[in-house]
């Protein structure tokens, strides 16, 4: 079945870095797996990162990649009391920039307003920039990674 996020699909493995003005700069690993539903314009996605000092487990998404008319809807919980439902509209094919439609805290959580992810695939490269307007501040640069595409363990 063909789909708009169909370029997204696979095992990643790489690393990136972080930074936002109310924390230190850090570097992470990360494992990003987008798996295809069979029969359905629908596909699981998983990520989770680990410190790339310390190897100290990190970060963790959750969710659903889906192909909706002419657009792809992302649907994210976050490991720190977040969701998210982004949407994108393919700029190309392999480009992609999911911009926030809702974000729900929970109660503990720090307040995030806003979230807009640009990803590109090249070949077996996937690469991601992220932007979160959070804790007063503005949309602001957030992550950027590179990945690569992995045999599935």
């Amino acid at each position: 079945m063909d789909t708009l996020h169909e370029a997204l699909l696979g095992h990643w493995v790489g690393e990136g870095s972080g930074e936002y003005p109310t924390i230190q700069p850090f570097s992470y690993l990360e494992t990003l797996v987008i798996d295809a539903v069979p029969g359905k314009p629908l596909a699981r996605w998983h990520s989770t990162t680990t410190d790339a000092v310390s190897g100290e487990p990190r970060h963790s998404e959750t969710g659903f990649l889906r192909t909706a008319g002419g657009a792809c809807e992302l649907m994210l919980a976050h490991s720190f009391g977040i969701t998210e439902l982004t949407l994108a509209v393919p700029e190309s094919t392999g480009c992609f920039r999911f911009e926030s439609q809702s974000v729900v805290c929970s109660p503990s959580a720090k307040d995030v307003t806003e979230v807009v992810r640009s990803i590109s695939v090249h070949d077996d490269v996937l690469e991601y920039g992220l932007s979160m307007a959070a804790v007063g501040l503005e949309l602001t640069h957030h992550l950027s990674a590179r990945l690569e595409r992995r045999p599935a363990p």
